[in-house]
């Protein structure tokens, strides 16, 4: 299985872009690196047409566009993706190879076209696996100016946060977008 690391955000709420942004002496890019080579197959970038390629993995681009979202890079992943992959945000710094490897494997078990952990009560649909026979529903979706990734699918597997709590410890899971949640972030490591 691939996984598809998303470095192309905005990062508006943090303020620059995450790929570089310091942590835990890594950067957030290389500390999802470390964590996802050593469970899947290939670990590819996908980032917006026109910008730099990360360092040391393969890079695909999405198509041009004037809009910003998420939506993009999943769809560009799903096009390049042979079977069922991995997309994941770089707002992971916190990531640990032993809790991708548990969604890995689940994703791999699973018939649903999305498999999604759930973790401080929201959906992680940027830390998920997702299968390439949603590719039909982004078209019309974007068309219609539906960005969000919700609602993509109804054939959509749920990783409750309790089960996830009973088997790590800490906050693997905590995604980090604002400099407030960064501080918070690096109390934890």
């Amino acid at each position: 299985m691939n996984c598809y690391i998303l470095i192309g955000g905005g990062s508006k709420r943090m303020g620059r872009s995450k790929a570089d942004l310091p942590f835990a002496g890594s950067t957030f890019l290389q500390r999802i690196i470390a964590a996802a080579e050593p469970v899947f197959d290939a670990v590819i970038a996908v980032q917006r047409a026109g910008g730099e390629a990360a360092d040391a993995l393969r890079t695909i681009y999405e198509p041009r566009h004037d809009l910003q979202a998420p939506v993009f890079g999943l769809w560009r992943a799903l096009l390049d993706a042979p079977s069922r992959c991995f997309v994941l945000a770089i707002d992971y710094p916190l990531l640990t190879s032993d809790v991708l490897q548990y969604l890995a494997g689940r994703v791999s078990q699973s018939k649903a076209a999305m498999v999604v952990p759930r973790w401080n009560g929201k959906l992680q649909m940027l830390c998920a696996g997702y299968s390439p026979t949603l590719l039909p529903t982004f078209e019309p979706r974007i068309a219609s100016g539906q960005l969000n990734l919700h609602g993509l699918t109804d054939d959509l597997e749920i990783i409750e946060e309790d089960e996830l709590r009973a088997r790590f410890s800490g906050e693997p899971l905590m995604n980090v977008n604002t400099p407030e949640e960064l501080e918070e972030a690096e109390r934890l490591v």
